[in-house]
């Protein structure tokens, strides 16, 4: 064998061969990491008034009805964004380090807003967190963790050079109409439910 053929085969070996749990348990404690950093990030920043006074004003508005209604492209994009990132990074080699490194930042965006409300508000902003976010995340988030357990497979495929990636094109491709339809579902609801659900919860407990 030649030197070149020792190398290509230590290189190929030491890339990860793993199945789709592997996969999963390795990103979903990435995405733990990520929520723990926006947990304590958020634990850990000073108490601001000036902070508290404006979720305050902003809570009581639309407690009122005075909510500010976001464009719907604004809407579709806050849905998709995510999910065609990771989706993109799959089909490349990047995507082994990206794909995680996404997953950690959407983990700790989402810590980190529903933990201020709450050290703010106490009980009051996990309600009021729960109705801004929770219509969303409760759909969103399974299905980026869907895209990116394939993703990362694909990802990890393409880092060893291997001409047929661990993930084929064609069963990425027909992951995207499931996915597509959640993400659909999920902007709708962002769009017509949670305005009313939001605007309830603040005149009930803000008022």
């Amino acid at each position: 064998m030649t030197m070149a053929a020792w190398r290509t085969r230590l290189r190929d070996s030491a890339v990860p061969q793993w199945d789709g749990l592997t996969s999963l348990v390795f990103l979903a404690a990435f995405f733990l990491i990520g929520t723990l950093a926006g947990f304590i990030f958020s634990c850990l920043c000073d108490e601001s008034d000036q902070l508290r006074e404006y979720l305050l004003s902003y809570l009581c508005r639309t407690g009122e009805g005075d909510v500010f209604e976001p464009s719907l492209f604004s809407v579709i994009w806050e849905c998709f964004r995510w999910f065609l990132l990771i989706f993109l990074l799959g089909f490349t080699a990047l995507g082994s380090l990206g794909i995680p490194f996404v997953l950690s930042v959407r983990a700790f965006m989402l810590s980190y807003a529903v933990t201020t409300f709450a050290r703010l508000f106490g009980l009051r902003g996990m309600a009021a967190a729960l109705s801004a976010f929770g219509v969303t995340a409760f759909i969103t988030v399974p299905v980026i963790f869907t895209a990116a357990c394939s993703g990362f497979q694909s990802a990890l495929g393409r880092l060893s050079h291997d001409p047929q990636p661990a993930v084929p094109l064609g069963r990425r491709l027909a992951m995207l109409a499931p996915c597509g339809g959640l993400l659909i579902l999920a902007a709708a609801l962002q769009w017509t439910v949670m305005p009313a659900l939001l605007t309830a919860v603040c005149a009930r407990l803000f008022s």
